[in-house]
């Protein structure tokens, strides 16, 4: 649809235009009409038309003058002058103007009008698929360098360096000036990267747009190169010309990356995470100064946060096990789902999530140690009739590993943790199974102590006996069944997770008499709590070799 505007201070003129053109069949709307030409050029500002019908003589602003002036935003504009003056002078500027018609008044006809109409529009395409070839073929031999850059980057990095000279010459090619000045290595980290580039329908749209923003700014830097390493991230080589790195060089490649961020979250919306590497002065010491930035960034981002201009450090995680602090954990989230406290979701996740900050655990473990939490959590709420997970196993894994930060990491769990009330929530809601739901939570959340049929069916306000008939129609399984499976599979948790003796297991879950605690187990498992814990410890040796 293309945007017209019509300028006449004579308002029939204007609207016999505006009412005898057939403008929607010409695919074409009236932006505007004006009897100034000062309004219409502010109104142009706003909105730039793609066609101007004008009249030339009108206070203030004549329409030659308006003409001038819109052609210096809009250099395509077409131009059609009516005039009551049949004047060479006012022809002969019009010509300089570049105006692509003059008609006079007294010979308009709608009919001429149309069809001058139709052939702009025909020009008008014509010249915008001409412009998205240019720009098509402009960006297919941008893609272009900056593929034969990657493959460079590739050979520096991963082939051994047999010939540096011939590798320094052929830097030149691509900007990098190894003979004049050494290079500031810097990753750039596109965050949240999997939500945002569904916004920019695939990697390489965003990545792309990412790199036109960056290379806009290149001039101003002064010789940076931009690599792509990967399909998700950016490599920025600022040149040094000191041999050695000074504060106001890191300071310069400071405030570019934050120019940087400011565009790219103007423009494209789009936030960026930078990790300063080292400074590499030759092309030895430049490929070992990327090499150890790409091998140790992505973990060292994860403690890093999003948004931020950091220098890149080799991270020394601790040596502790994470997994030492895991059954109180689990413990702790479960009591917070079966008890739908929603108000005690951030204190427990931020608990944690401090923990594993303070002590600096490798972020693979910290995501294995979550992803398993939130496994066992799902099997545990299976024994509730009809409960569902609100995610699949797969999308599980898959968010949980493309946790990009810790933070994020967090935000995750708590989301899971949201959908999980929300399943609980459908199935307590449920009117026809509301006592079996309430009696299974009531289980589970009391499992470190005896608990009787009576008991339950005195809480639900129901007679024992309808209570059990109620419990075996409606779960296959009969209520001391329940609670058995229950405690037996809390057995085999704490088994898995501590080295707790037969004799503190029986007392953790209730049993007075060990003895019944040990034929309970044997008859749910098939194996005693010492065979079970063998049997645990050598599949667990057999994963490690």
């Amino acid at each position: 649809m293309l945007n017209v505007m019509l300028v006449d201070d004579d308002y029939p003129v204007l609207e016999f235009l505006s009412q005898s053109v057939p403008w929607e069949s010409l695919h074409m709307r009236v932006q505007g009409v004006f009897e100034s030409g000062v309004k219409a050029l502010d109104a142009a500002k706003v909105s730039a038309p793609d066609i101007l019908i004008t009249d030339i003589g009108m206070p203030h602003m004549n329409g030659l003058e308006l003409i001038a002036k819109m052609k210096e935003d809009c250099p395509l504009l077409k131009v059609v002058i009516l005039s009551c003056h049949d004047d060479f002078n006012y022809a002969q500027q019009a010509v300089k103007l570049h105006v692509n018609d003059y008609i006079l008044k007294e010979k308009m006809e709608i009919e001429d009008i149309v069809q001058l109409l139709r052939k702009f529009a025909d020009q008008l395409e014509e010249t915008q698929t001409a412009s998205r070839k240019v720009q098509r073929l402009q960006q297919i031999t941008k893609e272009s360098r900056l593929a034969i850059r990657s493959q460079f980057l590739q050979t520096l990095l991963y082939h051994p360096l047999l010939f540096p000279e011939q590798l320094t010459e052929q830097a030149r090619e691509y900007g990098i000036e190894l003979a004049h000045s050494g290079y500031l290595p810097v990753l750039c980290f596109i965050d949240r990267f999997v939500e945002t580039h569904r916004r920019f329908v695939s990697k390489d749209n965003l990545i792309f747009a990412v790199e036109n923003v960056m290379e806009e700014l290149i001039c101003e830097s002064g010789g940076m190169v931009i690599f792509r390493p990967s399909p998700e991230h950016l490599l920025l080589l600022f040149p040094i010309k000191t041999a050695k790195l000074s504060t106001s060089g890191l300071n310069d490649a400071e405030e570019t990356l934050r120019k940087i961020q400011l565009s790219l979250l103007q423009y494209l919306r789009v936030r960026v995470t930078f990790l300063i590497g080292q400074h590499g002065q030759d092309i030895q010491s430049l490929k070992e100064r990327i090499s150890g930035l790409l091998e140790g960034a992505e973990e060292a981002r994860f403690y890093a946060g999003s948004g931020l201009i950091t220098r890149y450090s080799r991270a020394a995680y601790t040596a502790e096990d994470l997994f030492t602090h895991y059954s109180t954990a689990l413990e702790e989230l479960k009591q917070v789902v079966l008890e739908q406290a929603a108000d005690r979701v951030d204190a427990v996740t931020g608990k944690w999530t401090g923990v594993i900050i303070q002590e600096r655990y490798h972020p693979r473990i910290v995501k294995e140690w979550f992803l398993k939490m939130m496994l066992d959590l799902q099997l545990k709420f299976k024994s509730l009739q009809h409960f569902q997970s609100g995610y699949s196993l797969e999308v599980l894994h898959q968010s949980i590993l493309e946790a990009e930060t810790i933070e994020q990491l967090r935000e995750m769990i708590i989301s899971l943790l949201h959908r999980t009330f929300s399943v609980m929530e459908h199935i307590y809601k449920q009117p026809q199974r509301k006592e079996i739901a309430e009696a299974q939570l009531y289980v589970l959340r009391s499992v470190n102590r005896r608990i009787t049929q009576e008991e339950v069916a005195e809480y639900l306000h129901l007679n024992p006996s309808y209570f059990s008939r109620l419990f075996k129609r409606e779960t296959g399984e009969n209520f001391v069944e329940f609670v058995t499976r229950t405690k037996m599979e809390k057995a085999k948790e704490l088994i898995d997770q501590t080295d707790v003796t037969v004799a503190e297991l029986a007392e953790l879950l209730g049993y007075d008499n060990k003895s019944y605690f040990l034929k309970c187990f044997k008859n749910y498992s098939g194996l005693t709590p010492g065979e079970y814990a063998g049997k645990v410890q050598r599949s667990t040796s057999g994963k490690a070799k």
